[in-house]
């Protein structure tokens, strides 16, 4: 791999004081930097993750350890969509641990992944969940600078998300897309859509009152949105996941958040508390 980029670290972890979350550590080696939290409405501690350097490098090596002790709510997301940038020679590789204690919610909603021409962005995602945790996670591509007609020609985008409990394995997903390899535009695939999304509600929903086969029934029309494609689908235990093409981000952002509202306000019981941008 080309030396360009940087080694990064971020380490989180949140605890419970005094009946509120707080951040109990935090540490980080640039690129990665974050602001200072800020409580929503919710009493939910949000994070927001920076890039300082402006994107993602050739190089970059990042890991993202994300600790939320029990009992805590906290939330981390990113200030803006996060550059992939042109990488000739090599690729940028990710790596985040998430560990969610018990009767802890945590949320991991980033804005999208641009992928840029001859970018090659290599990310692995483990989560850990103990009993009562719930985990909510976004992963959100567009390919390329859309508004300058530059659309999948990135080199690599590789994603591996891997998320066990006390009882085992939850949730295993691995994809790797090419597109001078792999004919992305084909039926089954992307099928003429520019942007794609994933979220998934993950933990002991049974703790929380939420079935997932009756919550994917009674939403399935938020995922409708103009311009864009989409379903919501239980997972085999502990877990829902929601997923979208669309020609632009906005509707994927429009429905993931609608559906984080709904999951905190009709089954966590909390206020609406609109991410601020």
């Amino acid at each position: 791999m080309n030396t360009v980029g940087r080694n990064g670290t971020l380490r989180l972890a949140f605890a419970q004081h005094g009946g509120r979350t707080v951040l109990v550590e935090r540490y980080s080696r640039p690129p990665l930097q974050v602001m200072r939290p800020i409580p929503d409405a919710a009493g939910c501690l949000n994070v927001y993750l920076l890039s300082p350097t402006g994107g993602v490098v050739q190089g970059d090596r990042t890991t993202l350890d994300l600790c939320a002790g029990a009992g805590t709510h906290a939330l981390l997301t990113t200030q803006s969509a996060t550059k992939v940038y042109r990488m000739p020679d090599g690729w940028a590789e990710q790596r985040i641990h998430i560990d969610v204690g018990p009767g802890a919610v945590f949320e991991y909603v980033p804005d999208a992944a641009i992928l840029f021409a001859d970018s090659d962005l290599r990310q692995h995602i483990e989560v850990t969940l103990h009993p009562g945790a719930l985990l909510l996670l976004f992963e959100i591509v567009m390919p390329g600078r859309l508004a300058r007609g530059e659309c999948l020609q990135f080199r690599r985008y590789a994603n591996r998300l891997v998320v066990r409990d006390d009882d085992g394995l939850v949730l295993y997903e691995a994809s790797s897309l090419e597109p001078e390899r792999d004919n992305l535009e084909a039926m089954g695939r992307l099928e003429g859509y520019a942007c794609w999304g994933s979220a998934y509600l993950l933990g002991s929903l049974d703790a929380w009152n939420i079935d997932a086969a009756a919550f994917c029934a009674a939403h399935q029309q938020l995922m409708e949105c103009g311009g864009s494609i989409g379903g919501l689908s239980p997972l085999h235990r502990n877990g829902l996941c929601a997923r979208m093409l669309s020609d632009h981000l906005e509707p994927i952002y429009r429905v993931f958040h609608g559906l984080r509202t709904v999951i905190r306000t009709r089954h966590l019981n909390l206020p609406d508390a609109p991410l601020r941008k």
